[in-house]
């Protein structure tokens, strides 16, 4: 305790260290009086240069060596008003009206945590639009950032998390699969204001996550009526295999506008995304191809009730598709399969001013997703050295549904003449799922062509789950001084299903080491608790399988066949501990740069337990995993949008080799195995990334993008598929890529558009995704199924 009063004591004379000369400015509302806690950012440009927060009598201070010509001031259930920099003294906050003027700025869904990193943790429409993208699709964007690596399945995986670990939050409302903790949700590029990366936020509002979190605001409507269609012109195969074919369209349109003079605002944005992917050394002339096929329609209608009350209505609907599912050199398309998907959302929030100090929020959302995995072929599955053919090995429907209630109450009040901001929430929610599996025989072949293993499995199986999860939140937000805040608070989170309550707490502290904020200090510690995937606790409505080994030579059984029963055992929810400091120093006008640790310890994460004789094959919360991270990360900002970002990261992560999301990966998993510890399959120790957008002569626009990151593990196998040594004892070679976007802005008659050319992998780096794995067979040790040089047009029409 005495070390931590010091550490106190310490930071807080560092905060009353005398300031730098700055401007004082007010934000009040209609009426005239002060309003605390409201979020003032300094913008030059497109660049956040600070952000700060307003006192108890409605002041802030911004340094005039600050650079910067904007002053966004932002408040729950205000009008978020947007002004220059000289007429800041006074900024008048009206009630309940949402605009779109603050697209190049943080969401302002909700506060962002203290601790949030300020480089490569959001990116912007404006900067998503500049740069290379196969779909112009903010959230398959985010690889652009320094600690989101695409794993080998194509999933994104934020700061080594778990795929579903790091939910998927729209305007506040979880849109992941309560089935896998995934989500496949991707808003049309004109209806999203921005997204946001959340690593182990220390805020106790956000819950339901161990490593981090995404979040994507959607667009409001505008004042006046606009309408467009975009990506309407057909995009044609510029390389081989298939020159000339129909590599993909996507056409969208949205529409915006007011009506009851102003006070109801009204958004809507429609697309249907086709493309043709070919697969190296498989696909020839006119196939085979996966093919994916998706339409979304999104809206949004806001309503100014009256001058204290506003209302949110939105939804969406999402149909999506994929043919020859894991098409690969190593899977013919008989053994691939097809999935089919339908999402649908609907969610209402309801802000109540009560006063200036007091904002009462609610949120009802309903979620639903239906699911299935069809084979291609049919019969058995044949496993070889080579790779799979024959037959995909499982049929599966499901159906899961979320339905959630959350109410927060925001009070600002002063004490001791410090402003807190205190936030207290609870939720309510039901989870459901149902769905049946059935699969196929899997005979697995050596070499030569000789049965050495069999996987049969019983009748098909019924999924039934449901659960009622529950949360309280408890938040402070404490201004010490200007230059010091803390966030503390503590979390109750109860599912009766799995083990009762679990209660958790975080605190963040940001501490400015000058008035003008360019040496700031980040850091927080915290216990996360996490939500388990419906699908680990329908596991033991999976059917039985029985292994059974082969001599290769007499075809006689050895040993007595292993049979194996899913079963369930105590579930309990998964919890993480992490601790995190990152410092952050604006080296001069326009240059910043950022340092920071990270370190997760896991425990409880549902395990697949599989025993080396007959009997259950259960899934438990036996499993630890282990994340850690060195970042380093400099942005160049200039005029015009232009900027450069350099980040390296330094990372390792360890964890079950049976963890049941990863091994089943939202449906089933083939074989199974004992295991145990080891490298993530994700692991990538060293990752550079580097970008940047620049404006060249004849308004012509440049953006290059270079990522080079080490290698995955694999592990290597015998002819009966199972570990040959220890597991991830190999590396996939290092992946490099370098993707290049030019385009230039053509105006006819007071209409423009963007035209230009993509492309990617331009250095042609034999970047493999597949390995041949079996020791002693013809290719072991052999990489392949590399992406080569891709060559893209690119059209952005501006209405």
């Amino acid at each position: 305790m005495a070390g931590l009063s010091a550490i106190l004591i310490g930071l807080l004379v560092l905060a009353d260290v005398a300031a730098a000369q700055s401007v004082r400015g007010v934000v009040v509302d209609q009426t005239g009086l002060p309003l605390p806690g409201v979020e003032v950012q300094l913008v030059d440009g497109s660049t956040l240069v600070r952000a700060l927060v307003t006192r108890a009598d409605g002041t802030f201070d911004i340094d005039v060596s600050l650079r910067g010509t904007t002053v966004v001031a932002s408040l729950e259930g205000f009008e978020t008003t947007r002004v220059n920099r000289a007429d800041a003294v006074r900024i008048v906050l009206p009630l309940a009206r949402t605009t779109e003027t603050t697209t190049v700025v943080a969401p302002t869904v909700a506060p962002s945590p203290l601790t949030t990193a300020a480089l490569g943790s959001s990116l912007t429409a404006t900067t998503v639009a500049r740069l290379p993208s196969t779909q112009l699709k903010a959230r398959e964007s985010l690889g652009l950032l320094p600690s989101v690596v695409r794993g080998p399945d194509g999933l994104l995986r934020l700061g080594g998390a778990r795929v579903n670990d790091t939910p998927l939050l729209l305007d506040g409302f979880n849109v992941t699969d309560p089935a896998t903790g995934t989500s496949s949700i991707n808003l049309p590029f004109e209806a999203v204001r921005g997204v946001d990366l959340l690593r182990d936020p220390m805020a106790v509002t956000y819950g339901g996550l161990l490593g981090g979190l995404v979040q994507l605001e959607s667009k409001p409507g505008g004042d006046q009526f606009t309408m467009g269609v975009q990506g309407f012109v057909p995009r044609p195969r510029f390389t081989s295999p298939g020159i000339g074919r129909l590599e993909g369209i996507f056409p969208r349109i949205y529409a915006d506008g007011a009506s009851a003079g102003g006070r109801v605002r009204n958004f809507s944005a429609a697309e249907w995304d086709f493309e043709r992917i070919p697969v190296p050394g498989v696909t020839k002339g006119p196939g085979p191809d996966i093919v994916e096929q998706s339409a979304i329609v999104f809206a949004r209608t806001d309503v100014r009730v009256n001058d204290r009350n506003s209302l949110t209505l939105e939804g969406l609907a999402l149909a999506s598709g994929r043919d020859s599912e894991a098409l690969s050199p190593r899977r013919d398309d008989a053994a691939a399969a097809d999935t089919r998907g339908q999402d649908l959302f609907a969610g209402v929030t309801n802000r109540f001013v009560v006063d200036p100090t007091n904002v009462v929020t609610v949120r009802i959302g309903a979620f639903g997703r239906e699911a299935s995995l069809t084979p291609r072929g049919s019969g058995p599955s044949y496993l070889s050295p080579a790779g799979w053919r024959g037959n995909w090995f499982t049929h599966m429907t499901r159906r899961a549904s979320h339905y959630s209630v959350q109410t927060t109450w925001e009070h600002a009040a002063t004490l001791g003449a410090k402003l807190h901001e205190f936030t207290l929430g609870a939720g309510l929610a039901r989870r459901r799922l149902s769905g049946s599996v059935t699969e196929n025989t899997i005979s697995i072949e050596n070499a030569a062509g000789s049965k050495v293993r069999e996987i049969t499995f019983g009748p098909p199986g019924a999924l039934s789950v449901n659960d009622r999860p529950l949360n309280l939140t408890l938040r402070d937000v404490w201004h010490v001084s200007d230059r010091l805040q803390i966030d503390a608070g503590g979390r109750l989170d109860r599912n009766s299903s799995y083990g009762g309550s679990a209660p958790s707490g975080r605190i963040g502290v940001r501490l400015a080491f000058d008035q003008a904020d360019r040496t700031v200090v980040k850091a927080g510690y915290g216990s996360f608790v996490g939500s388990l995937p419906l699908l680990v606790g329908a596991f033991g409505g999976y059917p039985t399988r029985t292994d059974t080994r082969f001599d290769p030579n007499t075809q006689a059984v050895i040993g007595q066949p292993l049979t194996l029963q899913p079963s369930v055992n105590e579930l309990r929810l998964p919890r993480a501990v992490a601790v995190s400091v990152a410092v952050e120093r604006q080296l001069r006008p326009g240059l910043d740069a950022q340092v920071s640790v990270t370190e997760r310890n896991s425990i409880r994460l549902a395990t697949l337990d599989v025993p080396t004789q007959s009997g259950a094959l259960a899934v438990s919360s036996g499993g630890k995993a282990r994340y850690r991270e060195v970042q380093f990360s400099v942005r160049r900002t200039l005029e015009d949008n232009q900027q450069v970002f350099v980040s390296y990261v330094r990372s390792a992560a360890t964890g079950e080799l049976n963890d049941f999301s990863a091994l089943f990966q939202g449906f089933d998993a083939p074989l199974v195995q004992p295991g145990g510890q080891s490298r993530l399959a994700t692991d990538a120790p060293h990752r550079v990334l580097v970008w940047g957008t620049f404006n060249l002569l004849g308004g012509v626009v440049v953006s290059p993008v270079v990522e080079w990151r080490s290698g995955f593990p694999y592990s290597t196998l015998n002819d009966q598929y199972l570990y040959a040594g220890t597991p991830h004892n190999r590396e996939f070679k290092a992946f490099m890529a370098t993707d290049l976007i030019i385009y230039r802005n053509f105006t006819v008659r007071d209409r423009s558009a963007d035209l230009g050319i993509q492309v990617f992998n331009a250095t042609r780096h034999f970047n493999p995704r597949d390995v041949y794995p079996v020791v002693g067979a013809p290719r072991f040790g052999e990489f392949t199924n590399s992406v080569g040089t891709i060559i893209r047009g690119f059209m952005l029409l501006k209405w």
